[in-house]
């Protein structure tokens, strides 16, 4: 019911995940995007993904002409939308013509009841201005610091890796003994002004985003199971 109450676009981007596990027993190989790795190597994609509350949303939507820019702002204020301007960042275009123009502000103490006020501020201004229409409504998440949530993350992709490492390397009858290379993908998202758009995911449902790390890590291995190497020793 809320969704069609607020009529949003809300974007959930998460990354496809990479899981392909194959031992290497090769002398040598080169890592993709790495440096060389010497001797017999497994290499695996690890992912770890941590969600956290959102407590301030930057907005942005597009009112179509005939449009009334004092009506729009009075309307976005009353909502409870902070800061409104009217236009893109840097533009000084204002609510003119037959076109579209941005309308921009931040949400700050993020709630259900209040993005339903927002919705229902949106449909009363299109009724007050026959012609007018609303869409292309985004919500982008502003944080000032994920740092940990990116560490939190960063570690459950780690210890994903060497879970399916230590899977492959049983089946392999090989030993992991280190880590030759690691690179990683993902992390705290940029954040960006709303008028270009969602830099971070949004769960519209539960108020919260979500950090992603991909860790690629190459272990290295020795021949023999851990119980063998020990009945050797």
């Amino acid at each position: 019911m809320m969704k069609t109450r607020l009529a949003i676009l809300a974007f959930a981007l998460l990354p496809l995940a990479a899981g392909a596990q194959v031992p290497q027993t090769i002398p040598s190989r080169i890592s993709p995007g790495g440096p060389p790795v010497a001797g017999p190597a497994i290499t695996v994609m690890g992912h770890g993904t941590v969600k956290f509350a959102v407590k301030t949303l930057g907005f942005v939507a597009y009112v179509r002409a005939p449009a009334d820019e004092a009506g729009a702002l009075a309307a976005m204020r009353a909502a409870g939308i902070d800061d409104p301007v009217i236009g893109p960042a840097g533009s000084q275009v204002s609510l003119t013509g037959n076109g579209a123009t941005a309308v921009r502000g931040t949400i700050r103490d993020v709630s259900v009841a209040k993005l339903e006020r927002i919705g229902l501020a949106a449909a009363s201004y299109v009724r007050a201005h026959p012609g007018a229409s609303v869409d292309n409504v985004n919500f982008v998440p502003r944080f000032d610091d994920c740092a940990a949530q990116e560490q939190a993350a960063r570690a459950a992709a780690f210890a994903d890796a060497r879970r399916k490492a230590q899977a492959v390397a049983e089946l392999a009858g090989v030993t992991i003994e280190g880590v030759q290379y690691v690179s990683e993908n993902g992390g705290c998202p940029v954040q960006n002004e709303p008028s270009f758009g969602p830099s971070a995911p949004f769960d519209l449902s539960t108020l919260s985003s979500w950090v992603t790390v991909y860790e690629n890590v190459t272990f290295s291995v020795v021949q023999g199971t851990p119980s063998t190497r020990r009945r050797t020793l």
